[in-house]
């Protein structure tokens, strides 16, 4: 089964794609580039902007104090709080016979050069972590389908910081992790498996999303599996979870939502563990951890 995997730069990603090249016949691996450019206009003009718009202009001069004032005291950027993948999370492992491509531009994913390039590896199926929404002549490359890791259960929380925004909510039985073919929406295609982290007092919202990540590895590498052996089972998604955008998980949000693990919000879980998980486990579909994989 020839797999082409799609990936952004993050750590959680690069694991991704080394784990799938570990243990799959991985053809190509294509890392997309998703910094913007940063804002290159001369000092003075981009002044006058902020000048010429007070309100603006306090707001970019709050934003500054708290980057150098307040933020690099915030529990997430403490050194031991941060993700943590190992070196297989720093950077892409040489692969005999792994062909890498680093797009260029933000959201050029689609681009015909790329789609070419990507036709030419002749994939029977794409793998797909942290990338961009892909569009349909991408989406058709494959014989096989796409299959995107969503980081969460999407009956609940689609979108983008989806454990961190179940912590913020407070319902840490919500996070998770999904494995689904690609659709021309987001992240509700249909189902090859879920499943939930064992999640443990003392977890943070990066040790809960590592988890997730680790857990979806194994579930991606089975699915590709499941298709090459003639048995996978998608399920139709016939609820789907609030969407949640990049813009949302704003500043505020984030300190809220490690606010709350000081406040407790694990513990609480903790406590009423069984009745809160039934609510869930109810939901899922093809559960993973039914099938006993051994731990990547």
């Amino acid at each position: 089964m020839r797999t082409l995997v799609i990936v952004s730069g993050d750590k959680s990603d690069i694991f991704f794609a080394n784990q799938l090249a570990k243990s799959l016949t991985v053809v190509g691996i294509v890392v997309e580039n998703q910094t913007p450019k940063r804002d290159s206009s001369p000092l003075v003009s981009r002044a006058r902007k902020y000048i010429s718009r007070p309100g603006l202009f306090f707001k970019k001069v709050f934003e500054v104090l708290d980057r150098k004032l307040i933020e690099p005291y915030q529990p997430y950027n403490d050194p031991s709080n941060s993700l943590d993948f190992g070196q297989e999370g720093l950077a892409l492992e040489t692969f005999e016979g792994i062909e890498i491509l680093h797009t260029s531009g933000v959201n050029a994913i689609n681009s015909p050069e790329y789609v070419s390039w990507i036709r030419d590896r002749e994939p029977d199926v794409i793998a797909v972590c942290g990338a961009s929404l892909l569009k349909r002549d991408l989406l058709q490359v494959p014989t096989h389908g796409v299959l995107n890791l969503h980081g969460g259960l999407s009956q609940f929380y689609r979108g983008l910081y989806t454990t961190d925004w179940a912590v913020h909510n407070g319902e840490p039985e919500c996070i998770g992790a999904t494995v689904h073919f690609v659709a021309e929406g987001v992240d509700d295609g249909d189902v090859v498996y879920q499943g939930r982290p064992v999640i443990e007092q003392g977890d943070n919202p990066n040790r809960l999303y590592e988890k997730v990540v680790r857990l979806g590895v194994k579930m991606m590498i089975r699915a590709i599996q499941d298709i090459e052996q003639g048995n996978c089972n998608s399920v139709r998604l016939e609820r789907k979870g609030r969407l949640y955008l990049y813009k949302d998980f704003d500043v505020k949000a984030k300190r809220a939502t490690w606010r709350g693990i000081e406040g407790g919000v694990i513990e609480q879980y903790l406590s009423d563990q069984q009745r809160r998980d039934e609510r869930v486990r109810e939901t899922l579909i093809n559960d993973f951890s039914l099938l006993n994989q051994s731990t990547v």
